[in-house]
This record gives structure tokens, C-alpha cells and sequence, in this order.
């Protein structure tokens, strides 16, 4: 029996309501993001980037990010984040903490 889409995941899948702005032919489009692994990210917006394109990405709380759409669904689109394995790794221990103890300002 193949596993199904969750069980190959190599990072958990976090609902988030975060603002994002993603970079579309030279112009800021505003853009919500819906949840996030350290892989990827399903956007809803209106925008309908081309799949395979290569796009700039910023999450609010989060910084900044590059990566390829990979497919479009009914309400936005989903990318595949291009981060080294070390920041997928960093993000995801960061989505796993509880939101309210995340520490922003390391300084």
C-alpha cells in the first residue's frame, strides 16, 4: 500500500493566518498565507502565478523567503520554498512552538 500525501511529508504541515506579500513581475501582491511547513506555503490570493515560476516571498513574523509554484488551488496557490536544509529545519522547529512563547527579537 503507497502512503498517502501526509506520510511522505518531511515537515508538518502548520495552519497560520499570516499576511504575506509575494513578488509578482515586478510588483508587491498582498496575499494571505494559509499554512506552512518547512517546505512550503499555500497562499490564498487572487494572483495565479505560472507554475514552475520562481517568486519572492515575505511572511509577516517570518522573513523573507524564495521558491516555485508548484500548483494552484480553488483560493490562491502553493510553493515550494527553495531554503537550504538547515532554514527548513530552523523554520519548522519555529512553527512547532507555540506562537505565544516564540521568541522574534533575538537580541
Amino acid at each position: 500500500m503507497e502512503p498517502n500525501a501526509a506520510d511522505r511529508r518531511d515537515y508538518t504541515r502548520h495552519p497560520r493566518k499570516l499576511k504575506a506579500l509575494v513578488l509578482l513581475d515586478d510588483s508587491w501582491q498582498p496575499a494571505e498565507c494559509k499554512d506552512i511547513s518547512g517546505s512550503g506555503i499555500r497562499f490564498k490570493t487572487k494572483a495565479r502565478p505560472e507554475t514552475e515560476k520562481m517568486i519572492e516571498i515575505h511572511v509577516d513574523s517570518l522573513g523573507r523567503f524564495e521558491g516555485r509554484v508548484i500548483r494552484h488551488v480553488a483560493d490562491g496557490f502553493v510553493v515550494q520554498l527553495s531554503s537550504s536544509p538547515i532554514i527548513k529545519e530552523q523554520l519548522d522547529e519555529e512553527l512547532g512552538e507555540p506562537q505565544e512563547t516564540r521568541i522574534t527579537d533575538k537580541t
